[in-house]
């Protein structure tokens, strides 16, 4: 009865109100509660005196972010801590989304949080500040830091374009926070901790995005010294602490961390984990409400430059919602696993097509054409990449990537659409006669060309690819885009240097369409040595490539030998023009038998031995740099292996076949 009743006591005495603002209960100082407090007024921080009525946190446990009120002395309103609230209860944090937030209105803040502390009980006991600043403590030194920075904004962000460099630099500018820092114009005090909160786990993110893609002979601060593999530590430092900070953390800067974290382990090979990271980047977007359209207009409380800092604050959320819709849907199909996002659940309107300024609160929004712009915008790759993934979800909808698809026409018309997507893109971002003029001030636009192109690409041999026995335009449809593909990705190898070799896209597009090439041939042999060269010439570049990427690209590495074997099975019927051999003739005489044949060589049990043997083989002369990368890349499970490619092939429907392979080869009009 005694401990029943002493624990009651110091129930009683947790539960006890705070009357003081949150700065003086923050410092121990007397308050007289008025608003602002007299103590706050003296240390002239009038907008930091916030007025919460919540329980302390229970010993042990992290301090809670006090609450933010609209304006002083307006009273109690929707705070950003009891959105942390709602979200332990597992409620959405939009307006009139769920009862919850409606019963927060009626209740007030007060009563709220009782419910969410008796609901909650122990369950919110967290890591210690000790723990959290264990870790940032591990960042790098300021200066390195800086340098690194730099380096992943030239050589990584352009490839993804996941962080606006003007909002990086406010937080960054603030961080570590100081007592008394200020806040940016659009964001009030406590979200501007909590952002700067999970600061230095994105700092973590991009530190090891840039040492991934390090230079060789990089000049970095004097005393640093970084290898390709320390990447992996900072990496994990980072996700750990995003662990210890909680999951979901209602930061953007939580959600970029697990974008960036994406991004590093699907370069990795990674691919599964790289979509698990970013479900959780996408699910703590959808707590903020990225997916939902917000509304900004100037108001009779806030002034023009405050109006503007908001909306272009939103636009920065938009992108991010953008690319993590994009990844979503891409890593979805690449995979074939099911999508987070759904696109019913989505009325975000998408961002404008232009270029973040550098001050926002002097910059008036407008529609401006792109034909008139007289620069390039930053948005229009990221908006293309967004139209071809609402494509992803529209197939997925009408099952047009699924074998034997009861109206062919819709396979067609997401053609067609995908077509016309391309042609609205703006000449600098063309693949096919490009306005070359800002290269030398952009010069990664080359490269996002061609991985644009290359994306389309992708997303009709994903449409076409169940379809290529069955149907002849398929056939051909596929054939067209793979050696397009290779096209591509070979001017891609060509401008990428050896440090860029970790790209994911650089392996993975180059082993898709090499694969799917090499199955058609097989099955479908041209008649005309030219064009059974041109095809062997395609394939033959990409083996090569794939030869120099592996010992740097996991994936490269694991899909090497699969296109090898099938180049040089192709290869032996292209090495004079008396060896013609029509497929239907012998040994075998329908393409499924043939195709199953195919598969059955490719599943060898020494496929992988082999591939093992040629990768220690391949790397006699690496330096010592170059020899720590490629432990580095060995050293991590790798999704894209064998059986991966193999899956990939196994989604050809063999069974039907319309058995007229006609004019595939002779109507192929190869580019000169």
């Amino acid at each position: 009865m005694r401990t029943s009743k002493s624990r009651k006591q110091r129930a009683s005495k947790r539960k006890r109100l705070v009357t003081s603002c949150s700065e003086c209960y923050r410092r121990k100082q007397r308050c007289d509660r008025k608003t602002p407090c007299n103590n706050c007024l003296a240390r002239k921080i009038p907008n930091k005196c916030i007025f919460n009525t919540s329980l302390p946190s229970p010993p042990g446990t992290e301090q809670q972010l006090p609450n933010p009120t609209a304006q002083p002395g307006s009273g109690t309103t929707h705070s950003y801590e009891s959105e942390r609230e709602n979200v332990d209860l597992g409620y959405s944090l939009v307006s009139g989304s769920n009862a919850f937030v409606d019963l927060q209105e009626v209740l007030g803040n007060e009563e709220l949080q009782d419910i969410s502390t008796a609901y909650n009980g122990g369950s919110q006991f967290g890591s210690s500040n000790r723990d959290i600043e264990s870790l940032v403590a591990k960042l790098p030194p300021r200066t390195a830091i800086d340098a690194l920075v730099n380096l992943f904004f030239d050589e990584v962000n352009s490839h993804y374009f996941i962080l606006e460099r003007f909002y990086f630099n406010q937080l960054y500018s603030r961080w570590p926070a100081k007592e008394d820092i200020e806040p940016v114009n659009y964001l009030d005090s406590v979200q501007l901790s909590t952002e700067l909160r999970y600061f230095p786990a994105l700092l973590f993110q991009v530190t090891a995005l840039s040492l991934q893609f390090l230079p060789p002979n990089w000049n970095g601060p004097s005393g640093s010294s970084y290898e390709p593999s320390t990447s992996r530590t900072y990496s994990d430092l980072g996700d750990r602490l995003l662990y210890l900070l909680g999951r979901p953390g209602l930061a953007i800067t939580a959600i970029q961390a697990d974008f960036l974290r994406s991004s590093w382990l699907k370069n990795c090979g990674q691919a599964v984990e790289a979509w698990h990271t970013v479900g959780y980047a996408t699910r703590l977007a959808q707590e903020l409400g990225l997916h939902r359209q917000k509304e900004v207009y100037q108001s009779s409380k806030t002034n023009l430059d405050e109006t503007l800092n908001l909306f272009w604050y939103e636009q920065i959320k938009k992108r991010l919602w953008i690319n993590l819709f994009v990844w979503d849907g891409y890593v979805a199909m690449i995979l074939g696993r099911p999508r987070t996002i759904h696109m019913d659940d989505c009325d975000a309107k998408p961002p404008m097509d232009c270029s973040i300024p550098e001050d926002p609160s002097t910059a008036v929004p407008m529609t401006v054409r792109l034909d008139d712009s007289p620069n390039i915008s930053t948005a229009s790759a990221p908006l293309f990449r967004y139209a071809l993934a609402c494509k992803v979800h529209e197939m997925r909808a009408l099952k047009a990537d699924r074998p034997r698809p009861k109206d062919y026409s819709v396979v067609q018309t997401l053609h067609e659409d995908i077509i016309s997507l391309m042609e609205t893109l703006p000449a600098y971002l063309r693949q096919k006669n490009p306005d070359t003029a800002w290269d030398l001030d952009h010069q990664y636009l080359p490269q996002l060309r061609e991985e644009l192109q290359v994306m389309a690409n992708l997303f009709l041999m994903t449409l076409h690819r169940p379809h290529i026995i069955s149907n002849m335009e398929s056939r051909k449809a596929a054939l067209q885009v793979s050696l397009e593909t290779l096209d591509c990705q070979l001017m891609s190898f060509t401008q990428a240097k050896q440090h860029q070799y970790h790209l994911f896209g650089l392996a993975f597009y180059t082993i898709e369409a090499s694969l799917l090439i090499s199955i058609i041939t097989i099955l479908f042999p041209p008649q005309n040595h030219e064009t059974k060269q041109k095809v062997s010439n395609s394939l033959h570049q990409a083996v090569e490539s794939l030869f120099e990427m592996k010992p740097f690209n996991p994936i490269a590495a694991s899909g090497y030998d699969i296109v090898r074997r099938c180049y040089q099975r192709i290869k032996t019927t292209t090495e004079s023009p008396s060896t013609v051999v029509d497929a239907r003739t012998a040994p075998y005489e329908t393409p499924a038998e043939i195709f199953n044949s195919l598969m059955s060589d490719l599943n060898q049990e020494d496929l992988i031995q082999s591939q093992n043997l040629q990768l220690e083989s391949s790397q006699p002369n690496l330096t010592s740099e170059q020899a720590s990368s490629v432990n580095f890349t060995r050293n991590f499970p790798n999704n894209f292996d064998q059986t991966y490619w193999l899956d990939q092939l196994s989604a050809i429907d063999p069974f039907i076949s319309d058995q007229d392979s006609g004019n595939l080869w002779e109507s192929f009009l190869f580019d000169p």
